[in-house]
């Protein structure tokens, strides 16, 4: 592979920055976000959480319990004391569902999940609508009509300020032709960051059913504690699993079904994944990515949140060349993800120009996608 180019990194999102969607989310989105929770609560987390409310518009950072939340305790030493509104934008928001599950008595012996609740309800839902998807639901569906489904299934995500409909979405950047010759082209080893509860892991589920013909086993990563509302951790694996292969609805069914059959011939392991619960920069950290992906020749980022995690939570020129993250991170990588935040990597010109066209708020408001691939 070509040597590392010499672009340095630009800064990290911040959520000081006026007119940011970091600023925006510090001021409103996480805000609402707390005042759901509230109203649901019992008297105790109520309590916690309103004090949390206050804390983010007039206090500081303060520690968290060791070795809980994975290394997360450490990441944010440098930021203690520091005001909120002063703060690299994925430490804080990672920092803030941290205090939401202690606002909850979330320990080691009781790992609550004040999430479940939603997730649930967003699988329930999901999972019925498979009834009236047949075309999706076919083992044989086309892999490009997977990932374009995949993408759509992505405005799943609860911790959105607003959530647009399937019929909302546009495809930014469309490189599912290309993907698709990746993931058939035959590999030892491909891994799949799950993100979002509902429509979208039901989507990655079809997904992963239907390229597992063409590689030895699939890796798919989930978050070590709950987090952002919707993201998937193990336990909400299983119950999903159980849900499908326990339904009535034959297409649900045979997916919990199949799924469940890669698991028993370990082709398909879920696996908890430590750094998808701290600010990690998998394109910049060859360690970390080495000891979260091992092997893999190919990586799926799915949803946006990972697209930070790989692109780290940087502000850069969306015209950077694709081979700078590609040549740093080493292997190839798929994106696919309905666009939420202000990352984002390898625009040509011509769709740099055609963004100029579209809404003031294309690249928060999740109703531009993309099927990006990094490889060489």
């Amino acid at each position: 592979m070509p040597s590392h180019s010499p672009i340095a990194p630009p800064a990290c999102l911040t959520t000081d920055e006026l007119g940011s969607f970091a600023a925006f989310s510090l001021e409103q989105r996480l805000p609402a976000i707390l005042e759901g929770l509230i109203r649901h609560a019992d008297t105790s987390a109520a309590h916690a959480l309103q004090q949390l409310a206050t804390e983010m518009q007039t206090g500081t950072i303060s520690a968290l319990p060791p070795v809980l939340f994975g290394t997360l305790d450490q990441a944010l030493q440098p930021y203690i004391g520091r005001n909120w509104a002063n703060m690299p934008f994925l430490t804080v928001e990672l920092y803030f569902y941290a205090r939401i599950l202690l606002a909850f008595g979330y320990t080691a012996i009781t790992p609550i999940d004040p999430f479940q609740t939603a997730k649930e309800t967003a699988n329930d839902q999901a999972i019925a609508a498979l009834a009236s998807q047949p075309e999706y639901c076919d083992p044989a569906c086309e892999i490009d009509k997977l990932l374009h489904r995949a993408v759509i299934g992505n405005t799943a995500d609860l911790s959105q300020h607003i959530m647009p409909t399937h019929d909302q979405v546009t495809l930014l950047i469309d490189e599912s032709e290309v993907a698709k010759k990746l993931l058939t082209a035959g590999m030892q080893r491909i891994d799949l960051v799950f993100d979002n509860a509902g429509a979208d892991i039901l989507t990655d589920l079809l997904l992963i059913r239907r390229i597992s013909p063409y590689c030895t086993h699939i890796v798919a990563h989930v978050r070590p504690y709950p987090m952002f509302i919707s993201d998937m951790t193990l336990a909400n694996m299983k119950a999903l699993l159980e849900k499908l292969t326990a339904s009535s609805i034959p297409a649900a069914h045979q997916l919990g079904q199949d799924i469940m059959q890669l698991l028993r011939q370990n082709k398909l392991i879920l696996r908890t994944s430590p750094a998808l619960g701290v600010p990690a920069n998998f394109y910049a950290n060859t360690a970390l990515t080495q000891a979260t992906f091992g092997d893999a020749e190919l990586i799926i980022f799915k949803g946006d949140l990972n697209y930070r995690f790989f692109a780290g939570d940087q502000r850069w020129p969306h015209t950077t060349e694709k081979n700078h993250l590609l040549q740093h991170f080493g292997r190839s990588a798929l994106c696919l993800r309905t666009i939420k935040s202000e990352v984002l990597v390898g625009l040509t010109p011509e769709i740099v120009d055609h963004t100029h066209t579209l809404r003031s708020d294309w690249l928060t408001c999740g109703c531009y996608g993309i099927i990006q691939v990094f490889t060489g």
